[in-house]
């Protein structure tokens, strides 16, 4: 069995610019659904408990939003409120994987791409072979700087033990309602 994670951040129309089916979040989940019709992946995992105060819908509401849109049978979503960051939906995903004996397929972004890389290879993954896919989209302006910079810093961050920090910071602001 093989899941399939869509790492679509930010996911909400508000402060997009472009077509929604050229942005980054929209091509992402649409490129994940594709995998699941044409029997790549068996299930999709949805994956999200990040709740901005900023937005009219939750962010799992519009990726469970765009599955639909893309015609995904529900019985081929696996969808659960849950990770505010990337570290933690990749950390409940792989522990899927590890329950259900399934590998894992990652499918994010342009400049998300290296981070989850990184963070792949720095989680035990005992028996999961996770595979990664990339997709070029038209990303939310104030976070391609901010996800360029963490290209490099958080690897920085990480070997200087300093990433447990980092998700704590970024749970208290997203619990705030905070993206950045």
């Amino acid at each position: 069995m093989i899941y399939c994670l869509p790492i679509a951040k930010s996911n909400w129309p508000e402060g997009r610019i472009g077509p929604e089916k050229l942005q980054d979040s929209y091509r992402i989940i649409e490129t994940a659904v594709g995998l699941v019709k044409n029997n790549t992946v068996d299930k999709l995992l949805i994956f999200s408990a990040f709740k901005t105060n900023k937005v009219r819908k939750i962010e799992l509401d519009c990726m469970i939003d765009t599955c639909k849109t893309e015609k995904l049978p529900e019985d081929k979503m696996i969808v659960q409120s849950i990770g505010y960051d990337t570290i933690s939906v990749i950390q409940y995903a792989i522990d899927m994987c590890k329950k259900d004996t399934a590998d894992l397929l990652i499918v994010s972004s342009q400049f998300h791409h290296l981070r989850i890389r990184w963070i792949t290879s720095r989680i035990d993954k005992k028996g999961v072979t996770v595979k990664h896919k990339m997709i070029w989209g038209i990303t939310r302006p104030q976070e391609t700087l901010t996800d360029i910079l963490l290209i490099f810093l958080y690897p920085v961050i990480d070997l200087f033990g300093y990433s447990f920090w980092f998700t704590n910071h970024i749970k208290i602001r997203r619990d705030k309602g905070y993206l950045l």
